[in-house]
């Protein structure tokens, strides 16, 4: 019985001292293009591309929102360019 416990006490301490993820906000992966490229990383291929959908969702939705968000920004700016350069030059 005690040969049981002694590792099961082990496990559970093990897990209980595990750190929990930092996951940063959509806002702050926009402001730091840096970060934005080592979470996609992370959610593509890197450490969280193999969990289970809900814990993938859980740490990796932000950086999909904040893709969505930077190419949509430059998308905007591509199409503001192109209309500037276009109308100064009639």
């Amino acid at each position: 019985m005690v040969k049981k416990l002694i590792p099961l006490c082990a496990l559970v301490a093990a897990c209980g001292c595990q750190q929990q993820v930092a996951v940063p906000t959509a806002q702050q992966l926009i402001a730091d293009r840096a970060l934005l490229t080592e979470w996609q990383g992370k959610c593509d291929t890197g450490a969280y591309s193999q969990l289970a959908p809900a814990q993938k969702s859980n740490l990796c939705s932000t950086t999909q929102e904040a893709t969505i968000s930077v190419a949509q920004m430059s998308s905007g700016k591509k199409d503001a360019d192109f209309f500037r350069a276009n109308t100064l030059r009639k």
